[in-house]
């Protein structure tokens, strides 16, 4: 097939051709083919440099994005698959990158689960909900959470005095206990836990109440 036409965009070379099949390719690879308007090109060939640079542009952007913050597998492919809309195209990407141990769920849940309970102060509850939205599997996120149980428990207090320490005024005002407790719950944290942390709470500030 005959080259008819070649236009230069962001980062690559859209190629048409005389059978009206349109290729992106890399400008490098077209002049390490010598291939420029007018010339001849076996289809099998355009065929192999488009793919070969899309896979080089995706590449390229998943270890850009993944330079910025972790990904796991699932939250990276969808991130991809937003910009090149092409499956296999995508999977390969991801496959390449955890075969490097570029791209690691089991890391990245380990690293998110700590970030969302002792950074974020999420009970276990929530935190499993966040790690289960970014697309870890159930296994991973329960084996990165169960070294961050007592974590989370020991974390209650804190979190009530931060959140609520303004309003936990009378221990008798059982509304404001009831918001509280729902409130904690929104959190992740237990409806035991935290009632017997808010009994606590009352038992150590009985002197200034």
């Amino acid at each position: 097939m005959k080259i008819t036409r070649t236009v230069r965009c962001r980062s690559y070379v859209e190629v048409h051709t005389d059978t009206d099949a349109v290729y992106e390719i890399d400008g490098r690879k077209l002049d390490a083919y010598d291939l420029k308007e007018g010339s001849e090109a076996e289809e099998a060939l355009l065929d192999k440099l488009h793919e070969d640079s899309r896979y080089h542009r995706a590449y390229q952007r998943a270890a850009y994005l993944l330079d910025d913050r972790e990904y796991s597998c699932v939250m990276l492919y969808r991130k991809l698959m937003q910009t090149y809309r092409d499956k296999p195209l995508c999977q390969r990407v991801i496959r390449a990158l955890s075969e490097t141990g570029t791209l690691d769920d089991a890391r990245y849940a380990e690293h998110l689960a700590e970030y969302l309970v002792e950074r974020k102060r999420y009970g276990i509850f929530r935190a499993r909900q966040e790690m289960l939205h970014r697309g870890l599997d159930k296994a991973l996120v329960e084996e990165a959470l169960a070294e961050l149980e007592d974590t989370a428990e020991e974390n209650i207090p804190a979190v009530l005095e931060k959140k609520y320490g303004r309003v936990l005024t009378d221990p008798k005002d059982y509304r404001t206990r009831e918001k509280v407790i729902a409130g904690m719950a929104r959190l992740g944290y237990p409806y035991r836990s935290v009632k017997a942390a808010l009994d606590a709470y009352f038992e150590e500030h009985d002197e200034t109440l």
